[in-house]
């Protein structure tokens, strides 16, 4: 019998989600160059498990960096994007990082800006504050 509630939560839980997801705007990242005292190019990577986006190449104070999508909340493949970032003149900074994971909750129109500065790369969600997430490693 408690098997026969976990199913049938599992089938509303799907109903319920595959609807909502008909009616969900696609989250973004986003990755700004403000690295103001080297004006170097930012190099970006992101790739998840069925995406590789490729090298992308964002100049100081040119157009950001972002793509969009939605969310799989499915356990054993929930999004996940995973991304590279390097500055420097001979690209000597890097930092590798999860720039996102998805929730057991679908998200609709969620906006993560990873902000690449001089001293770290900081993430703002949604406009909200920016906070320090990572700093830049040599190699």
């Amino acid at each position: 019998m408690k098997n026969i509630f976990v199913y049938l939560f599992l089938i509303v839980a799907l109903y319920f989600g595959l609807n909502e997801a008909r009616n969900c705007h696609k989250n973004t990242l986003t990755f700004r160059n403000d690295l103001f005292s080297s004006h170097s190019i930012l190099k970006v990577h992101c790739k998840s498990r069925n995406d590789d986006l490729g090298d992308h190449f964002v100049k100081f104070e040119g157009p950001a960096y972002n793509f969009s999508f939605h969310d799989n909340i499915i356990v054993f493949s929930k999004t996940k994007f995973d991304c590279n970032l390097w500055k420097g003149a001979n690209m000597e900074y890097h930092q590798s990082f999860r720039a996102y994971t998805a929730n057991f909750v679908i998200r609709c129109g969620e906006l993560y800006t990873w902000d690449a500065r001089d001293d770290a790369i900081y993430l703002s969600k949604n406009d909200e504050p920016e906070e320090l997430k990572h700093k830049w490693i040599r190699d």
